[in-house]
C-alpha cells in the first residue's frame, strides 16, 4: 500500500469516527443551552444560576470518574488492534460493574457530597435551595449515567461512532423534550430539569446495551455475554489492574474538574448576575469543547489501534490527519462566535443585564477555540495511547499555572482576569503534552 493510499484510508476512517462524534458531542452542550434557555426565560435569574451550579456539581462527580469512558476507549481500541475478543468482552463487563458500584455509592452519599460542595459556594439562600433540589433528584440517575460512559467508550473504541451518536441524540433530545414538558407543562423549575435528565439517562443506557449486544453478535466469534467471557469476571486481581490503569487518568481528570469548578465558584464572588452570565458563556465554550473533541476522539481510536498493531508510521499519519482537520474546525468556530456570538446570547436569555454582562466577556469565547484545540487534540492522542502518567503530570503543572494566574490576574482585572487564567490553563495543557509526544510514537515500535 502506497503512502498516499494509506493516508486516504486513514482519512476516511477518521471522518467515519469524527463526524458522528462531533454530532454526538455537540448534542450535549445543546442540552446545556436548552436548559439555559428554559431557566433564562423564567422570572428571576436565580433559576438559571441554580441549574448552572447543579450542573457544575455533576460535572465534578462525573468528570471525576470519566476514566470509565476514556480508559475504556483506549484499551478497547488497542485490544481490537490485537484482535483480542476475550479482553474486549471482559473490559466492557468489568467497566460496567465498576461504574454501577460508583454510581450507587454516589446515591448513598448524596447528602455528604452536597454539603461538601456548598462549603465552597457563596450565593443567595434561594439559589442554594434550588440547587439542592436539583441535585437530590438528578443523583438517582448516576448508576445509569456512569454505565453509559463505559458502554459508549467501548463502542467508540470499536469504531462504532454512529451508535454513540444515536445514543447521545436519543438521550439529549428526550431530555430537552422532558425539560420543556415538566417546566412549562407542570410548572416545575430546577426540579423539572433534574427529573428530565434522570429519565433520559436511564433509558439511554438500555439503548447502549442493545447496540453493544448487536455489535458483538455480528462481529465477534466470542459473544459478549457468553460463559467464556463471564468466567472469572469478578476476579479481584483483574479489577485491581483496571483501577491501576485508570488511576493516573482519574488524578488528571479530577485536577481538570476542580479547575472548572473553581471557575464557577470564583464567579459567584462577582454576584449572581455575573455568575449567570459566565454560565451562558461557558455553555458556548462547552460547545467548542464538545465539537472539537470529535476529532480528539477520532485520534483516540486511530492511535489506539495503531499502537495495538505496532505501526509507528500509521500512528504519525493518524495524528497529522486528525489534527489538521481539528485546527480547521477551530478556526471556523472562532469566526462563528465572532459573527453570531451576541445573537446566541440574546437567544439564551431575555434578561437585559445578563445580556449586557455576557457581551462584555464575549471576546474570550471568540479566541478560546484557537487556544483550546491543541490541548483537546493532544488529550485524544494520549488517551488512545493510554499514557495516563504523562496526562497526569501535565495537568498538575497546568493547574499550578492556573492558580498563579488567578492570584495575579483576578485582583487586576476581575472577571476578565478569571477568563484570562482559564485561557492560560488551556495553553499550558497543550505545552506540557506536546513536550511528551515523542514517547507516544515509541509505544508503536
Amino acid at each position: 500500500m502506497t503512502a498516499v493510499t494509506n493516508n486516504i484510508r486513514i482519512t476516511k476512517h477518521m471522518w467515519q469516527i469524527a463526524i458522528p462524534s462531533v454530532l454526538a458531542n455537540l448534542s450535549t452542550p445543546l442540552l446545556g443551552l436548552s436548559d439555559s434557555f428554559i431557566m433564562g426565560h423564567l422570572p428571576h435569574e436565580r433559576y438559571l444560576a441554580a441549574v448552572a451550579l447543579g450542573s457544575m456539581f455533576f460535572s465534578i462527580l462525573y468528570n471525576g470518574v470519566n476514566f470509565l469512558r476514556m480508559g475504556t476507549t483506549g484499551l478497547a481500541a488497542q485490544a481490537q488492534g490485537r484482535e483480542d475478543e476475550l479482553s474486549l468482552g471482559r473490559l466492557l463487563l468489568r467497566g460496567c460493574i465498576t461504574a454501577a458500584m460508583i454510581g450507587i455509592l454516589f446515591v448513598f452519599l448524596q447528602s455528604l457530597i452536597l454539603n461538601a460542595f456548598f462549603i465552597f459556594i457563596e450565593t443567595e439562600t434561594q439559589v442554594t435551595n434550588l440547587t439542592a433540589q436539583y441535585f437530590t433528584i438528578r443523583i438517582w440517575g448516576a448508576p445509569f449515567a456512569l454505565m453509559n460512559y463505559v458502554a459508549s467508550g467501548w463502542l467508540l473504541g470499536m469504531g462504532r461512532a454512529k451508535e454513540v451518536l444515536y445514543i447521545h441524540l436519543y438521550m439529549n433530545i428526550v431530555n430537552i423534550i422532558l425539560n420543556f414538558v415538566f417546566v412549562y407543562g407542570y410548572d416545575m423549575t430546577a426540579n423539572g430539569v433534574a427529573l428530565g435528565t434522570v429519565l433520559s439517562e436511564t433509558t439511554a443506557f438500555l439503548l447502549s446495551l442493545y447496540y453493544v449486544k448487536r455489535h458483538s453478535r455480528k462481529n465477534f466469534n466470542i459473544p459478549i455475554f457468553s460463559s467464556t467471557v463471564l468466567k472469572n469476571i469478578f476476579n479481584i486481581s483483574a479489577f485491581k489492574v483496571l483501577f491501576s490503569l485508570n488511576r493516573d487518568i482519574f488524578i488528571r481528570t479530577m485536577c481538570l474538574t476542580m479547575t472548572l469548578a473553581s471557575f464557577v465558584v470564583l464567579g459567584t464572588r462577582f454576584g449572581t448576575e455575573v455568575l449567570a452570565a459566565n454560565a451562558v458563556l461557558m455553555n458556548l465554550q462547552n460547545l467548542t469543547s464538545y465539537g472539537l473533541d470529535g476529532f480528539a476522539q477520532a485520534a483516540e481510536v486511530l492511535v489506539g489501534k495503531e499502537i495495538g498493531r505496532k505501526s509507528k508510521k500509521n500512528l504519525r499519519a493518524a495524528v497529522i490527519i486528525s489534527s489538521k482537520w481539528a485546527i480547521i474546525t477551530a478556526v471556523a468556530m472562532t469566526l462563528f462566535y465572532y459573527i453570531f456570538g451576541e445573537m446566541i446570547i440574546n437567544l439564551l436569555t431575555n434578561i437585559e443585564t445578563i445580556r449586557n454582562i455576557s457581551s462584555n466577556y464575549l471576546t474570550w469565547i471568540i479566541i478560546l477555540p484557537l487556544l483550546s484545540i491543541w490541548s483537546f487534540q493532544l488529550d485524544g492522542i494520549f488517551i488512545g495511547a493510554t499514557a495516563g502518567s504523562s496526562m497526569r503530570n501535565g495537568m498538575i503543572i497546568s493547574v499550578i499555572s492556573y492558580i498563579l494566574a488567578i492570584y495575579i490576574l483576578i485582583p487586576l482585572w476581575g472577571n476578565h482576569g478569571l477568563w484570562a487564567a482559564y485561557s492560560i490553563f488551556m495553553i499550558m495543557r497543550a505545552i506540557t503534552l506536546f513536550y511528551k509526544y515523542p514517547e507516544i510514537e515509541k509505544r508503536a515500535t
